[in-house]
């Protein structure tokens, strides 16, 4: 079933520019992976979580979950299901993704692969394990790949780039009403500050 995810997003200002210079190109990855196609994406996510130790694929799964969460990835960008426990930063965003559905792990031991899709899942309280985000029906259809973490915030984490036309609001004012700065508005030092976020 697909919905509307809505997540959100909290950045302290000692780590992250200001949204007028962080969403210059969208919500962008510090280093991300690469190549970026989505099916890449998935089959280094899979090779990621094949890594991790455990006896099947969901304690593998989960064990690669609490990686992501340990600490910040350069390559991920960590989100909230939940907005309870999300705004405590200095920047706070709510992010927005039409047509997402939400689907379950399957496979071995040494194969992770996509699951079934989770149908009538569309509000965080009704997912009991960890997942895996897409928007459409499999994995090359899709532009979105978020891995999603059972915890009391539901945390997804997306591994790509987020557009800005995913990021609707920072501290309650809308993304349209913020003044965005383009590349060619910066400083020098600016320029060599923030050339990661680049795209």
């Amino acid at each position: 079933m697909a919905f509307t995810l809505t997540v959100y997003r909290g950045e302290k200002k000692q780590w992250w520019p200001a949204p007028e210079i962080r969403l210059m190109y969208g919500m962008t990855l510090y280093q991300p992976w690469l190549p970026a196609s989505t099916s890449s994406l998935f089959s280094k996510l899979c090779a990621e979580v094949k890594g991790q130790l455990g006896l099947n694929v969901s304690k593998k799964v989960a064990a690669y979950a609490q990686f992501l969460r340990a600490t910040g990835r350069p390559f991920a960008v960590a989100t909230a299901w939940t907005a309870i426990g999300s705004f405590t930063s200095d920047y706070n965003y709510v992010i927005e993704i039409p047509n997402v559905r939400v689907f379950a792990w399957a496979g071995g031991k040494d194969a992770p692969a996509l699951g079934a899709e989770l149908t009538n899942v569309t509000h965080p309280s009704q997912v009991n394990q960890d997942f895996i985000v897409l928007n459409a029906a499999t994995v090359v259809g899709s532009t979105v790949l978020g891995f999603g973490h059972n915890t009391a915030t539901k945390e997804i984490t997306f591994l790509h780039d987020l557009p800005i036309g995913f990021i609707k609001k920072c501290n309650g004012t809308s993304t349209k009403d913020l003044a965005i700065k383009k590349w060619s508005d910066l400083s020098f030092d600016e320029k060599v500050k923030y050339s990661k976020f680049k795209r």
